[in-house]
């Protein structure tokens, strides 16, 4: 089956999305799963009281079926026991573990109802109770994104992050691994995908090919690297940005501190690759490292940010960089968790802004294929 970040995701009205009961292993119900994780993650900000992300997605959905409920009306600074959280539903916490799919999914749809009727922190605290129990990972997920901030970190919510951050569909990963990151920044399961960088080594000869780099906790994926995914389709559909014959890999530690290394890492390796103001291709963080990087002194023909958490804090040098492409998906799940925006204006930059939800569709060449992106710079 293929996973969803290598479909098309379609954003669908939260009160029809759940009515469908989603599962991995059914691709027809993929759009439904990324609708409800994206609803849940909305009230979670607004939980939070993130106005300025709520804000950004009201004007993104704007235009389409998908508006949201007065999620402002949810926020709360206080966390409640799980069986005052659990009571709004029509069944108890025992009956939701061993109740059918079905069955809790309909008291998904009516707690849904009753958030756009009169949205209150009370409903969006039992939908994320409810919603633990979704047969999609990526609901579940986003649920214990939810629940975490309405209630407390519990085992049922640590068993079901961890077990996301280790799924084969890259969505469900990276979700997961972000909401990790966000309650336990240490925890083995992240750290696990840590690396220690290889030491850059003086190459005797100058180029201004193209480069990628990776974002957080992606170190050990291929698609950056020669022989990768997406680093091969580039390579077939722009010949003329000669891509370089290496790629740059970071630590991939989410901190401040290790992309500040990282992006002191990035200086160097630029000038031992005999790099000249080279294009460079980066990944959500990665973005964020090229960012500290122009703040070091390096220069880039252009910056090609894929699917970057807009951080005014971590915003470039835009001296540095010649002109700024900034490709993403609306709504972007991942985004949302990390508290970053998913617009940012400059005259440098050029935005393309196409597909739903997927952090990782930005670097997947049916991606770029689908929407066109190969002439970018065109």
């Amino acid at each position: 089956m293929a996973h969803m970040s290598e479909q098309a995701l379609d954003p669908i009205d939260p009160r029809d999305a759940f009515s469908v009961t989603p599962r991995l292993d059914s691709e027809g119900t993929q759009s439904s799963a990324a609708s409800q994780a994206a609803l849940l993650l909305a009230a979670r900000a607004g939980v939070l009281g993130q106005e300025a992300q709520l804000a950004e997605l009201e004007t993104e959905v704007a235009e389409i079926p998908f508006a949201l409920p007065e999620l402002r009306a949810v926020e709360r600074s206080r966390r409640i026991p799980v069986a005052e959280a659990v009571g709004p539903l029509a069944m108890s916490r025992t009956e939701l573990a061993v109740e059918s799919s079905s069955t809790v999914q309909d008291e998904m749809a009516r707690k849904v109802h009753d958030l756009y009727e009169q949205p209150s922190f009370e409903d969006a605290a039992a939908l994320f109770e409810a919603a633990l129990h979704s047969p999609h990972p990526l609901v579940a997920v986003a649920a214990a994104a939810g629940a975490r901030e309405t209630t407390r970190l519990r085992p049922e919510i640590r068993v079901i992050l961890e077990e996301g951050a280790g799924s084969d569909d890259p969505l469900v990963a990276e979700l997961a691994q972000e909401v990790l990151r966000n309650i336990q920044p240490r925890n083995q399961h992240l750290q696990k995908r840590v690396i220690t960088p290889p030491r850059s080594k003086r190459r005797r000869r100058e180029s201004s090919t193209a480069v990628m780099t990776h974002g957080t906790w992606a170190a050990d994926q291929d698609w950056y690297k020669p022989g990768g995914d997406f680093y091969g389709a580039l390579d077939t559909n722009r010949h003329d940005l000669a891509l370089h014959d290496e790629s740059f890999s970071w630590s991939g530690n989410y901190s401040d501190g290790a992309r500040r290394v990282a992006a002191l890492g990035l200086k160097q390796w630029v000038g031992d690759q005999g790099l000249v103001k080279p294009d460079l291709f980066a990944h959500s963080h990665g973005g964020t490292v090229a960012h500290l990087a122009t703040k070091q002194g390096v220069e880039f023909e252009s910056l090609v940010l894929l699917a970057w958490p807009v951080h005014n804090e971590w915003l470039p040098n835009f001296a540095r960089a010649g002109k700024i492409y900034d490709i993403r998906v609306k709504f972007d799940l991942v985004i949302l968790v990390d508290r970053g925006g998913q617009r940012f204006h400059h005259p440098k930059v050029t935005e393309f802004r196409n597909g739903w939800f997927d952090h990782a569709a930005a670097h997947e060449s049916a991606y770029w294929n689908t929407n066109g992106l190969w002439d970018f710079d065109s």
